[in-house]
């Protein structure tokens, strides 16, 4: 059994867009198999600086770091970014399905690797940069992560991503990362106003050149 066909036998729940799914510290109870949305993941330092680490979509699982995890409390903050909804999946059988079947384990360990790659490369990529190129490169990702096209309009697609989540991306103040947008926005290389947020991918590309 593919894992999507796997998921879909569980009850679909529906959430709306703001809502806390799961907060650290939360015991592990189920996974959330994404159907419809987005939910962004991130942490929150002692001193209260939100982090977002990565933003999941269709037939992703979350937790993540809880799959095949010891621990039973929930590490990172779930939120989420867009109305939708998702399959609650049974820990217990998971873990039984993925320990019957190889195949169903080689395909979820197989998202869990490219999920992990892709962190990794964003991390690496944004290392020692200035604010403005790790806003950038972080832009250029997001248009990558959820187009195909050389534009992008972030609330179009239903994306309620604010300043201070692309702060949080880039780990820099909402202040900050508000000014350097706005300098890349006089520049062409972003759109927005009250109704639409455009990454124009093709331009930012070329600003990486």
């Amino acid at each position: 059994m593919n894992s999507v066909d796997y998921i879909k036998q569980f009850p679909l729940r529906h959430f709306r867009r703001g809502t806390v799914l799961l907060q650290r510290g939360d015991p592990r109870q189920f996974l959330m198999a994404i159907r419809e949305g987005y939910v962004k993941v991130t942490s929150i330092s002692d001193a209260g600086i939100e982090r977002l680490l990565w933003v999941a979509g269709r037939y992703d699982l979350v937790p993540l770091e809880q799959l095949f995890a010891r621990s039973t409390d929930t590490r990172y903050f779930y939120t989420a970014l867009t109305d939708g909804s998702y399959y609650e999946v049974d820990y217990t059988n998971f873990l039984q399905t993925a320990q019957s079947d190889p195949t169903f384990m080689q395909e979820i360990a197989r998202g869990m690797s490219e999920h992990y790659d892709d962190f990794l490369q964003r991390i690496d990529a944004i290392d020692g940069l200035t604010v403005r190129e790790r806003l950038i490169r972080t832009l250029h990702y997001i248009a990558q992560r959820f187009s195909a096209g050389e534009s992008v309009d972030l609330r179009a697609e239903g994306l309620g991503v604010t300043h201070q989540d692309i702060a949080a991306m880039i780990g820099s103040t909402r202040e900050t990362t508000s000014l350097e947008l706005a300098a890349l926005r006089r520049e062409g290389l972003v759109t927005y106003d009250r109704r639409c947020f455009i990454i124009h991918a093709d331009k930012l590309q070329a600003a990486l050149e």
